[in-house]
């Protein structure tokens, strides 16, 4: 047997003591939802890893694989694979091996449901994104999608740790028994189906419960605060199809905007959207139409800074703007960024993020040295699909007393999970690409909250005066933070 290997079924069989990617939590809402799990990639509720357990809506899976270094397993050079066996009949689905010293002596697994991170491709190399399929009794294969289960896991980038959850009310989970037990193989292959890494999960399915959405409003802002939302707008969707964008506005009533994705629109048509959909009194500090980052204001801006991050190698220009801003709590050094997409830990695309986090630190530092009394709040699209390293290297030291900025793990109204990113049809499934940094040292968030439409009750939506699908109008979700000045 190989040492991976050998390693790998020691892990599976022991307490392993590889832990989460470190991330601080704070000031996530209360959500209606009664799960026992939160889904924000930092495995806290976990007591022990390689488990699972469910509640009457939702499946919940944490897996601890012995890669070394950590690997985003959607962009990841081995195959990871969740298989259920969704009757506990090895005579129905696909017949899969286990991975055993053992194996011989044991019957395949039945599998009714597999889903592939970074599976295989057509060229039968791996690729990357995820891949779903449903087997009928007598094995035959039909590809369903991420949506179909309602599948997502966190974190996006590589860590020591993962965990996933499958709505049991979803299309694709009509195989799955309404009460019983299940067994669960997570296991990881290379590109030869060898083994590298196994666990066995078995999971008690209780009742299943109704399908009804949660009630939830938009928490009131506090009196002293500012509210400031993160926007990604997919390629300058609000001109196309402004109401939604609208609706969202007036319901979340942002004081400072952090917009992404204004592609190839001058800084005019931004403000003359504003001034449209959103009412008069806004300020818009858009540097550069191809960058598409900008800073929204209907409080005053004090200074704009034209330049944040250094422009790529291809010289187009650098996705970060910044502005400083005279707030209800007090002076705010407000900065939106849409750092480098795609790649893998340590790739071309990693590096470049983790070049720009620097240049972002730097900046923040210069800034501190002329407005030492600024709060700080840096937001946008991350695109933490590779490393954490970029995050790292961001945050670093960048507190008024020196210790990092943190991280605001804002979930979802009425739902337990922190996902930012979600696009039925893409094959990657939803992940958290959007971030929210602040200095606690100087201010907190008073209130964090992510907006999904289609997670809440009709009655929810219309006291708010927002639609079902008003978030699809963008494969990002709004954040929003009220914050105040520290106590």
């Amino acid at each position: 047997m190989n040492t991976i290997l050998l390693a790998a079924v020691l892990c599976s069989s022991t307490i392993c003591t590889l832990g989460c990617q470190s991330i601080e939590s704070a000031a996530s809402p209360d959500s209606n939802s009664n799960s026992p799990i939160i889904i924000d990639g930092n495995c806290q509720e976990w007591s022990t890893p390689n488990t699972g357990l469910a509640d009457d809506r939702y499946i919940y899976l944490h897996f601890s694989p012995p890669s070394a270094p950590p690997q985003a397993i959607q962009a990841a050079p081995y195959t990871t694979r969740i298989r259920i066996d969704a009757d506990q009949d090895p005579r129905t689905g696909r017949p899969m091996q286990w991975m055993s010293l053992e194996a011989s002596l044991q019957q395949p697994q039945g599998v009714d449901l597999l889903i592939e991170l970074s599976p295989k491709n057509d060229l039968g190399t791996i690729g990357i994104g995820s891949s779903v399929m449903h087997y009928t009794p007598s094995g035959k294969a039909t590809s369903i999608g991420h949506a179909a289960l309602g599948f997502m896991f966190l974190p996006t980038f590589g860590a020591s740790q993962y965990e996933l959850r499958i709505d049991r009310h979803a299309p694709g989970s009509a195989t799955l028994p309404t009460q019983g037990p299940i067994e669960i193989v997570i296991d990881q292959v290379d590109e030869n189906d060898r083994f590298l890494w196994s666990t066995t999960i078995r999971v008690e399915l209780p009742a299943l419960g109704n399908a009804d959405k949660p009630d939830a409003l938009i928490p009131a802002k506090p009196k002293k605060s500012v509210r400031i939302m993160s926007a990604n707008v997919l390629f300058s969707s609000p001109l196309k199809d402004p109401a939604p964008f609208k609706r969202i506005l007036d319901a979340t009533d942002p004081d400072v905007i952090l917009y992404q994705e204004w592609f190839n629109t001058p800084a005019e048509d931004v403000q003359n959207w504003l001034d449209t959909h959103a009412g008069k009194g806004w300020s818009v500090h858009m540097p550069s139409p191809k960058a598409g980052v900008a800073i929204a204001s209907r409080q005053p801006i004090i200074t704009t800074y034209e330049t944040i991050l250094p422009p790529s190698n291809s010289g187009r220009p650098a996705r970060g703007v910044a502005a400083l801003i005279d707030t209800d709590a007090g002076e705010l050094l407000a900065i939106s960024i849409h750092l480098k997409c795609c790649g893998s830990a340590d790739s071309p695309e990693d590096n470049k993020r983790i070049e720009q986090a620097k240049s972002i630190n730097d900046f923040v530092r210069f800034v501190h040295t002329q407005h030492p009394k600024a709060k700080v709040v840096i937001a946008g699209d991350f695109n933490l699909v590779g490393s954490y390293k970029p995050m790292a290297a961001m945050i670093d030291s960048l507190g008024a007393q020196g210790q990092d900025l943190t991280p605001i793990d804002a979930q979802i109204l009425a739902d337990a999970s922190t996902i930012t990113w979600t696009d039925e049809k893409s094959r990657f499934s939803p992940g958290r690409l959007d971030w929210i940094l602040i200095d606690e040292s100087t201010s907190t968030a008073a209130n964090a909250f992510i907006l999904d439409t289609r997670t809440l009750s009709d009655a929810s939506l219309n006291m708010m005066g927002l639609q079902r699908n008003d978030s699809k109008a963008s494969d990002h979700l709004p954040i929003v933070i009220d914050l105040k000045k520290a106590r």
